[in-house]
């Protein structure tokens, strides 16, 4: 009832703006449905409006807003806010950025937050780059918060080096700082691009630390998927140990996928092994998703499959 009544609310709101109107239903241990909708036109902004359970838990509420234009030395700016919460108290609020000043990319995110990555969006506990989960004990029930800030910036021709230093902060844990960098070498091979990667983080909490270095190999094909992998040695609290990532995407028949795939048992601030899937297609006078993540036994929580499907209708 209380779904249905915020359902019929959410209608009334966007039926003479709303662009996409969807429909979600998820379930990794207890069924979740989820209503939409999306690009209602704010003139120089769109919103995303989310209504979400309420049938075998508390109701959650969710809103983003989308944001482009153009701002002097900054070129074009890019940037999305949102906020998500339920009725018994958990909540996330976040904000992410994108420009440029000269010749040099920028990019931001920004998150304060109660709840671990996937708490309002399920699929966001099995994705591949998240911030680092809270660890589930009494100690660590509060607010945290995560800053990452990005610059990209071209070294030659075919050089590209991006840097991203880390910030985050959990209740009982205290502060954690961390890093990515990643040199790419554009057309390595053909169209093909090499990246040497170095990452790590201290935290938040003590035995978290972790450092890992490798290299990745991107297969940028015409007529063949996208694909990458990537080859790591981590050292964390277990001690040295080799990762693996690689993800996938394309179209095959009428069918797109998208696909990652996560062996890192040296990260200490999120599931070790993780992997996701994607399909999406046409589906009558809409589009039909369906998204399965899995994460292997690990000590947030995140349960070990989830399934999820969705219908989105353009008008």
């Amino acid at each position: 009832m209380v779904l249905a009544t915020a359902l019929l609310g959410l209608l009334i709101l966007g039926s003479s703006s709303a662009q996409t109107f969807g429909v979600a239903f998820s379930y990794g241990g207890s069924p979740e449905p989820e209503v939409q909708l999306r690009e209602l036109d704010l003139g120089q902004a769109t919103l995303d409006l989310r209504v979400a359970d309420g049938v075998t838990g508390p109701l959650e509420l969710g809103a983003a807003v989308r944001f482009r234009s153009t701002f002097g030395p900054l070129g074009t700016v890019s940037a999305v806010g949102h906020a998500d919460l339920d009725t018994v108290g958990a909540f996330e609020l976040g904000a992410d950025a994108s420009g440029a000043l000269a010749a040099t990319g920028l990019d931001a995110t920004i998150n304060v937050f109660n709840r671990n990555p996937g708490a309002f969006a399920p699929t966001a506990a099995y994705a591949l780059g998240s911030r680092p989960f809270f660890l589930p004990t009494e100690e660590n029930v509060g607010v945290g918060a995560y800053l990452a800030v990005g610059a990209t910036q071209r070294l030659g021709r075919t050089l590209l080096l991006t840097a991203t230093p880390k910030l985050s902060y959990q209740p009982g844990l205290g502060l954690g700082a961390g890093f990515d960098a990643r040199l790419q070498l554009r057309r390595l091979l053909e169209s093909d691009n090499g990246v040497v990667l170095l990452e790590g983080n201290t935290g938040p909490g003590a035995g978290r630390a972790f450092v890992a270095a490798g290299a990745e190999y991107q297969l940028n094909r015409r007529g063949l998927p996208s694909l990458t992998g990537a080859l790591l040695l981590g050292s964390g609290s277990a001690g040295v140990r080799p990762g693996f990532r690689g993800s996938a995407a394309g179209e095959v028949a009428r069918f797109s996928y998208r696909a990652g795939v996560s062996a890192e048992p040296y990260l200490e601030t999120a599931p070790p092994y993780r992997a996701n899937l994607a399909l999406g297609t046409v589906l009558g006078p809409g589009a039909l998703g369906i998204e399965f993540g899995a994460a292997l036994e690990n000590d947030f929580d995140v349960p070990p499959a989830l399934l999820r499907a969705s219908y989105a209708l353009r008008f």
